[in-house]
């Protein structure tokens, strides 16, 4: 059980990503720990074998505080929504709704239905007297209210409104607020900074919410010290700001709802009927926070409540028609289920490729697009950067060449990503962000928004891996292309070695040519005005390696070879 003290919508950031719950389920099972007791000597196992993944958003295998580490990703997200139990000196346990959720064609649905019955209080996350009676909600039942209500729903207003929606009884006052909030936008398009407009808009929302303890001097956090008024709402605003984020990705990966450019969620159009059924259907009232915790556990981990339309079979079975999709009518709920849902994961796929097509026309307005899109990346103004940065960058490399350019991400309905590329294929062959088979080479391409030391922490032996395990598994050269807002010396370096060692485990030199995305986008400026033939790309790789093996003769550093190499880069197309 937890206490937590904000006045906004808390959900926890443990992991962030929603694609990341089955990762931990997975590293239960497969480390013999379910079934186990809970204690500090499984949460410190369990982080050993959670860091092995490598996963990008933690420090992996670097956490001083072992313990702790794992007992963040134990008794947070997963246990919130009901995925596992785990309860000092009880077994540790994967719930049903935790094995179910581990395989991919049912992942979506799980998740929807464990997200509906997350509440605000429960018996595992209590008020304090700081914002005791502040709450009543289940937080994902009301949000989709919103976003069908008002037609869509901004990040920004994502932040303001629904995140201050504590009390579903003030659902109908949430939803003038948004509407007033657009009337007085749309009036100073043009004349003022919007973003100052909605930064304002937010610091007045905040000083009324915590008007009684700034005036009490009631200032300090759990987290930290913070003896000013400047300090406190810098800390409240950042933990608001990380909880939307994690709210809007898992809101996203239900596949109920479709992005637009990263700032903007809606309703997708072939799944209205479902979200009508829970909103009529759905209870809105809460779970008593003082339910028993052994009763509320029975109810949060129960994959099969609340009823929505996906579990009735003659509406899967006439859903399945509309796809055209053979079944079974003795099949069971959830074979059904996972049948749809790989229907629905072809279409998207079609539709990314239906993208893919129309950006190889190279309309100025797509470029005009994708370059704005960087800037907007780089100046933070588009949510979850790291999974747009992606998808910008598959976009770009979609439109410059002949290849078939597979980006690794999680499309929905509208082609847009719900997450970034897993980092394998299911094949133990590193697979990379994006991946341009061009028939007789291939290029991997990596892209971060990591800087500094972090960047090459965790990103330069991963880049290599990638590129060098494709370049092992194919009968064709392979190349990397790594691609970063700032790029730190260090990777640079670290690179010009990988390509200089002739690797047995790898069969050959790793060529990964570095650049920030400021080199990138001039380089896609000039190939996008004209048709780049592929054997135009290949002769970027072989420079940069014959090049690499001049600069190491002649006791050159890897500076000069780098500068050569996007010099050259450059220079070929013209």
């Amino acid at each position: 059980m937890a206490n937590f003290s904000e006045r906004f919508l808390f959900f926890s950031t443990q992991p962030r990503n929603p694609k990341l719950f089955p990762k931990v389920i997975r590293v239960i099972q497969s480390s013999g720990l379910d079934g186990k007791e809970y204690n500090e000597k499984l949460q410190s196992k369990f982080y050993d074998e959670y860091s092995k993944l490598k996963i990008t958003e933690q420090k992996s295998g670097k956490a001083k505080d072992k313990e702790f580490a794992g007992r963040q990703l134990l008794t947070r997200a997963p246990q919130a929504l009901g995925l596992i139990i785990s309860r000092k000196k009880e077994k540790l346990k994967v719930t049903e709704a935790g094995k179910l959720i581990v395989e991919d064609s049912l992942f979506e649905d799980v998740l929807l239905h464990q997200l509906l019955k997350f509440q605000l209080p429960s018996p595992l996350h209590r008020e304090t007297k700081k914002n005791k009676g502040r709450f009543n909600i289940k937080p994902f039942l009301e949000l989709l209210r919103l976003i069908d209500t008002l037609g869509y729903l901004t990040y920004q207003e994502l932040t303001i409104f629904g995140m201050t929606l504590t009390d579903y009884r003030n659902f109908d006052k949430t939803v003038n607020r948004v509407r007033e909030y657009r009337k007085k936008r749309d009036s100073i398009r043009g004349h003022q900074s919007l973003r100052k407009f909605s930064s304002d808009e937010q610091e007045a929302i905040f000083y009324k919410l915590y008007k009684d303890q700034i005036d009490a001097g009631d200032i300090n956090t759990r987290e930290s010290k913070t003896s000013t008024t400047k300090s406190f709402m810098k800390k409240k605003t950042s933990n608001w700001g990380d909880y939307t984020d994690s709210i809007f990705r898992s809101l996203h990966a239900t596949g109920l709802l479709v992005m637009s450019k990263g700032r903007t969620l809606s309703i997708s159009d072939s799944r209205k009927d479902e979200v009508r059924f829970i909103l009529k259907s759905v209870n809105r009232n809460i779970v008593s926070a003082e339910t028993s915790r052994e009763k509320f556990d029975q109810y949060i981990t129960n994959p099969n409540i609340p009823i929505l339309l996906s579990d009735n079979k003659s509406v899967l079975i006439s859903q399945l028609d509309e796809y055209r999709v053979d079944y079974n009518e003795y099949d069971t709920l959830y074979n059904l289920k996972k049948k749809l849902y790989k229907a629905r994961e072809l279409q998207r796929s079609q539709r990314v490729e239906e993208i893919a097509n129309e950006l190889k026309q190279r309309n100025f307005k797509d470029i005009e697009d994708i370059l704005t899109t960087y800037d907007q990346i780089s100046s933070k103004e588009i949510v979850d950067r790291p999974m747009m940065f992606e998808w910008n960058t598959w976009r770009a490399m979609s439109m410059i060449d002949h290849g078939e350019i597979k980006g690794n991400f999680k499309p929905d309905d509208n082609g847009m990503p719900i997450s970034t590329a897993s980092g394998d294929n299911g094949s133990n062959v590193g697979q990379g962000d994006i991946v341009g088979d061009y028939g007789k080479f291939k290029i991997v391409v990596e892209v971060t928004l990591s800087s500094g030391k972090r960047q090459y922490d965790m990103e330069s032996e991963p880049v290599t891996r990638h590129v060098g395990e494709q370049q092992a598994n194919s009968n064709v050269p392979v190349f990397g292309l790594f691609i970063a807002d700032k790029l730190n010396d260090t990777v640079i370096d670290y690179f010009y070695k990988s390509n200089l060692i002739n690797s047995s485990v790898y069969k050959g030199h790793i060529d990964v040519i570095p650049m920030s995305t400021d080199t990138f986008k001039e380089f896609f400026r000039k190939a996008s005005s004209q048709e780049v033939q592929p054997e135009t790309l290949f002769k970027i790789h072989e420079y940069s390696t014959r090049r690499a093996k001049e600069a190491m003769i002649n006791d050159e550093t890897e500076t000069e070879w780098h500068m050569d190499v996007i010099n050259h880069m450059m220079s070929i197309i013209r």
